[in-house]
């Protein structure tokens, strides 16, 4: 049902938000459609399985009175991986002008800090520890001749919830991603598909209350028709809150989980896979 899917991040200039994630953060842009709709990738995730290799999968949405405004804060959210100390690549990422927005904090699964994109949409960025490094660099297998890929090993989209229970009979019995870490009510982590790994994490004090919209959500694509999978879900007591609705990237649904956060599902018709017509030289996206 589910094979792929991504953090959508809804931004005010579609040049500008590519500039940043490619040239001042180092991911790749994979996928353009004008205007309206890039991906990029950041690379596996830590929390994936051997064999997917599942990490995450950023699309960078126009701005629309349809959706939050670019930078709100919301319950859904995303982070991104390094494997090198945490204050190099706070220096690297300050000489191309990312702006950190608090101290690092530091805790026994490794180092933390946050900053901000273009439009000021939040996200983080998390050093592992020594001990949780693989044992070869994941950074060190391609050189692509780009210094900003080294800081940036992979990524994945996290998602605020009231009961980590609840959260995993949802993610995984309802929409059928695969379970692949639980640390008790501290964190879990699912796969969708090959491409995305989703982290829930248990409200606290510093996080956005579970169920708030933001500028960012969770975009999952679907191999089936969009009308079996939406009746599918309806029948699992989902909640259907908009659509389906046909797109320029597909068949679009909206939906939302067990605490009110938003998902929406995309019928990959074909178009989200054939990238003879996109524009992905950064050459084009300035």
């Amino acid at each position: 049902m589910i094979s792929s899917g991504n953090a959508t991040v809804y931004v005010s200039d579609m040049n500008a938000a590519i500039r940043f994630y490619t040239e001042s953060l180092g991911l790749k842009l994979t996928n353009r459609f004008g205007r309206q709709w890039a991906i990029l990738e950041a690379g596996p995730s830590y929390w994936t399985t051997d064999n997917v290799g599942a990490g995450l999968m950023i699309g960078l949405h126009a701005a629309s009175p349809k959706h939050p405004a670019p930078g709100t804060r919301g319950a859904v959210g995303f982070g991104f991986e390094t494997y090198e100390p945490i204050e190099e690549a706070i220096a690297r990422l300050v000489q191309r002008k990312v702006s950190f927005t608090g101290e690092v904090i530091r805790f026994e699964g490794g180092n933390s800090v946050a900053f901000k994109d273009h439009d000021g949409t939040p996200t983080y960025l998390h050093e592992f520890p020594p001990e949780m490094a693989p044992s070869t660099d994941p950074t060190a297998e391609e050189d692509s001749g780009e210094e900003a890929s080294a800081t940036i090993s992979g990524g994945h989209a996290i998602v605020y919830v009231t009961n980590m229970d609840a959260a995993i009979r949802f993610y995984t019995g309802v929409l059928g991603l695969n379970l692949t870490n639980r640390y008790g009510d501290k964190i879990a982590t699912v796969e969708a598909g090959r491409r995305l790994v989703i982290v829930l994490h248990p409200q606290s004090s510093r996080s956005p209350v579970p169920g708030t919209k933001g500028s960012v959500t969770l975009g999952l694509t679907i191999d089936e028709p969009i009308q079996v999978v939406v009746s599918r879900l309806v029948e699992r007591g989902v909640r259907l809150v908009g659509g389906p609705i046909e797109s320029d990237v597909g068949n679009i649904a909206n939906l939302e989980d067990v605490d009110g956060n938003s998902i929406y599902l995309c019928e990959d018709d074909g178009r989200l896979s054939t990238q003879d017509d996109f524009a992905v030289q950064r050459s084009e996206a300035v």
